[in-house]
This record gives C-alpha cells, structure tokens and sequence, in this order.
C-alpha cells in the first residue's frame, strides 16, 4: 500500500490511539507504538512532509505539545487537544432508536446568541443525529433517555447555560409523536 495524506483529525485520532506518544525525532525509535488489539496506522503509512506540516498546524493550535524523553523528542496531546478529540468522536455518535420507550418525552430547549451561531448550529446537528424530532426552532423532542448526550454536548460547546433538558411524563396531543417516533 502507498503512502497516504493524513488530516488533523485524523492525526489527534493516531495520537490518541497511540498512548498519547506519536513519534521520536530518531529514526531508530520512530513508529514503535502503532500495535494494539485493533489495527492503527503507524506515521509510516503517511507523506512524512504531510505529517510535519499537520504537526506544526496543531502545536501552533495547542493541541499537541513537543516533550523531551529519554529517548528524544515525543509529541504529546494537549488537554486542548483530548477536547478537541471528543469533537471528532461526536461525529460517531449514535440516535437510541433501539431501546424500549419509557413513556417519558424528553425536551431540549436553548437560547444560545447570535453571536454563538456556530455552536448553536453544530448543537442543531447533534440534536438531528442523536434523533431528536424538532418541535420549534429551538425546541427539540425525543422519546429516549438522551440527557447524558445533552449535559456532554452543552459542556463541549460551551453554552452550559443556554440549553435545558426536561423529561416530562404527558404532553398534550402525543398521538403525533408516537407516530413521528414510530412508537405505536
């Protein structure tokens, strides 16, 4: 297999697979921890130039960081980039179709500022893919026990303040719902 281009997510997601450690500035010590119970790539599979530059782009961003070891030079993720990270990981999340309903509806609801517009999309299309029915412009409804996703996704983006979550026994013509969740 040839070489291949490697993205900066990608490159934390590697990072992160390894143990934190990515690589020695040696030659002799490089690549050593790309081995575990699943199959990772090792920096070997990648344009060593591509590396470089996307290792520079994230020191500079403060997601990794250069630590001298003794056996050289090891570049470690960043709290900033373990954050970082878990932004990327959100793209895996999934909607809980499959678990039986408990009769509860739980409803989403924030007012985050036009200044936030960015979060206030992306907690839009995390709400979307987590299966969340959408009520009103900030008003989301789903019939599952999503409120663990909620709290981590409002602490993520930084708008703890600006979403709320309620879990409500009766909503008044739920015959709709049911049908828009496939519940019946």
């Amino acid at each position: 297999m040839g070489k291949r281009r490697i993205t900066a997510s990608g490159l934390l997601r590697l990072i992160s697979d390894l143990g934190d450690e990515l690589w020695h500035d040696t030659k002799a010590e490089a690549y050593r921890k790309a081995y575990g119970p699943k199959k990772v790539f090792s920096l070997d599979d990648y344009f060593p130039s591509v590396v470089e530059k996307v290792t520079g782009n994230l020191m500079r961003k403060g997601y990794v960081e250069k630590v001298e070891a003794p056996e050289g030079i090891v570049i470690k993720l960043t709290d900033k980039g373990r954050q970082k990270l878990l932004f990327f990981n959100l793209g895996e999340i999934q909607p809980k179709e499959s678990v039986k309903w408990d009769g509860k509806w739980r409803m989403v609801f924030f007012d985050v500022a036009e200044t936030d517009r960015d979060k206030r999309d992306s907690l839009r299309g995390y709400l979307k893919k987590l299966g969340l029915k959408q009520m009103q412009e900030s008003v989301w409804i789903s019939p599952y026990d999503i409120g663990n996703e909620v709290r981590y996704l409002r602490e993520l983006l930084e708008i703890p303040h600006s979403v709320k979550l309620g879990v409500l026994d009766e909503i008044e013509n739920a015959e709709d719902l049911r049908k828009w969740f496939k519940l019946d």
